[in-house]
């Protein structure tokens, strides 16, 4: 229904549509989270990033501004206490958030290892270039849903320019092996989906790319440079919308129902008034085990490594509200939501 409702009206309308529906069921989804947790059901949306690098730098990435920053890996061991202690209470699992997570050279194991907790919903976000068969085969068998790979280019020197490497014919073969190995066991998943991030010198490109390369993926997601910009300096521009839309209306001849988002991405546009329920469904768990709240800067006490979850809520929970209700200084100052 809401792609339905995103292909038939004005984009105008459907962003308002969508933040007034996000305003009235923050509180409804809330309370339902709520009563999950209280019933021993999965009430949570985790992201794991079990190693903190990236072999890529691209330009309109916010960890561009990160200083001293430390690469950190985490242990297998750690990696089964976290899913032990976390995963039971998750109905969304994300094997990545901020970093590159086939730079964990065991990341088949840790597939392997998520998959023993019956999350409902695994996913993760690579830039494709580090896939080996062994994270592809882990990845069929243990029945990721979904495999979304960071493309912004369809030449080889755009893409160089954005993200500082030459390895783009590299992706494109590992993804058409993945799809060649999924042919040959006969299933679907992962599925395998373009992430696209738009802007003024690449947004052309994205047609080019989808016409020349459509063996490779199942999906294919477009979404605008974000409007509040991570990084003090970049490169690219933003399109106005009629541009911008312009665009996804050719990728939707082409595409049809596996163009499956097209965001705008405009300041304000789509998010809940009042209230936030975003708090208990974008946890991320960086490798030495810290807890951050994914929608802002505050880190959870205690450490999921050494602790059960429930334990983790309960030491927060003033938090958990505060975060809910839009009345901690993150939410005042610097969320804008």
């Amino acid at each position: 229904m809401k792609q339905l409702l995103r292909d038939v009206l004005p984009p105008e309308t459907y962003r308002s549509m969508s933040r007034v529906k996000n305003g009235l069921m923050s509180g409804h989804v809330h309370r339902k989270l709520m009563v999950k947790r209280g019933m021993g059901e999965r009430y949570l949306g985790v992201r794991v990033d079990t190693v903190s690098a990236c072999n890529h730098r691209c330009q309109y990435c916010y960890t561009l501004d990160l200083t001293g920053h430390r690469t950190q890996l985490m242990p297998l061991e750690s990696f089964e206490k976290v899913a032990k202690n976390l995963f039971p209470y998750a109905h969304t699992l994300a094997l990545s958030c901020t970093w590159e997570p086939t730079m964990n050279k065991r990341l088949a194991d840790f597939i392997r290892a998520a998959g023993d907790f019956g999350v409902p919903y695994k996913h993760f976000v690579t830039n494709g270039s580090y896939l080996t068969e062994e994270m592809m085969a882990a990845a069929i068998e243990t029945g990721i849903d979904r495999i979304a790979v960071s493309i912004d280019a369809a030449t080889p020197e755009l893409y160089k320019e954005i993200r500082e490497s030459d390895d783009l014919e590299m992706v494109l073969a590992n993804l058409r092996r993945f799809q060649e190995m999924k042919r040959a066991r006969g299933v679907k998943k992962p599925v395998i989906n373009i992430n696209w991030t738009a802007f003024e010198e690449n947004a052309d490109q994205a047609v080019q790319f989808v016409k020349q390369n459509d063996d490779v993926f199942d999906t294919f997601w477009f979404w605008h440079l974000l409007p509040k910009m991570r990084n003090e300096v970049i490169a690219y521009h933003r399109m106005d919308k009629k541009r911008y839309y312009g665009v996804v209306a050719r990728l939707k001849e082409l595409l049809g129902p596996r163009l499956t988002s097209s965001e705008y991405n405009e300041d304000q546009s789509n998010k809940p008034l009042g209230i936030c329920n975003r708090s208990l469904e974008n946890l991320t768990v960086h490798p030495e085990g810290r807890i951050q709240v994914g929608c802002s800067k505050h880190y959870l006490e205690g450490n999921v490594i050494e602790q059960d979850f429930s334990e983790i809520f309960e030491m927060n929970e003033a938090l958990f509200e505060q975060l809910f209700h839009k009345e901690t200084e993150f939410c005042q100052t610097d969320c804008g939501r």
